[in-house]
């Protein structure tokens, strides 16, 4: 397993950028910065297969002790208000059984006990799989997807937004755009595993 370390982009997280990437000096997202964990390939890719469309839940713990293990310093848990998983659509819910992201978001969190908000940020629109589409289409997808709910929860606080895989970020921009509708003080994103390769994960 390839763990990510320094340097890497203030902001987005790329591997091997010493201050800002080319693409967020241009035009930076709107979460203050992106960190993960470990590269998505071999055994990681391996396990969140198993965890995501296996149902094999066994391997939540061992994930979350990993995450545990390696959160980076800037974007230690404590410093945030609120928890808040990506969430998916109830059909999808119903067909596999769980959220992957709220799993990850509630061993997460535990630790330090930072409440998880699982009914703020909604999935108000059934999408195709990001998983089978190409960058492009995954932005169109994904708009329109989410909604906020009772935003004066979060208004004026800092959330860490979490999920299990990074890809091209158009799942992450979206959320993180509906989520700025309810005025939060801060948004920070926070994803186990990253691909350096959107078209081909």
């Amino acid at each position: 397993m390839q763990f990510l370390e320094p340097p890497w982009c203030d902001i987005c997280g790329t591997p091997g950028v010493d201050g800002l990437c080319d693409a967020c000096a241009v035009s930076p997202p709107r979460y203050g910065k992106l960190r993960s964990i470990a590269f998505y390939h071999t055994t990681l890719q391996q396990a969140i297969h198993l965890f995501k469309f296996e149902k094999k839940k066994v391997f939540v713990h061992h994930l979350i002790q990993l995450i545990n293990a390696h959160i980076p310093s800037d974007c230690s848990i404590e410093t945030y208000d609120f928890v808040l998983p990506i969430p998916i659509h109830k059909k999808r819910l119903r067909e596999r059984g769980f959220n992957q992201a709220t799993l990850l978001a509630n061993g997460i969190a535990k630790v330090e006990g930072v409440p998880v908000l699982t009914d703020v940020l909604v999935r108000k629109r059934h999408t195709v799989a990001q998983s089978s589409l190409d960058s492009t289409a995954r932005q169109q997808n994904i708009v329109g997807a989410f909604e906020v709910r009772n935003p004066d929860i979060i208004s004026g606080k800092r959330l860490l937004v979490i999920d299990d895989v990074f890809t091209t970020g158009a799942t992450i921009r979206e959320a993180v755009s509906e989520l700025w509708t309810a005025d939060p003080a801060e948004i920070d994103v926070l994803t186990l595993a990253r691909t350096l390769d959107p078209e081909k994960s």
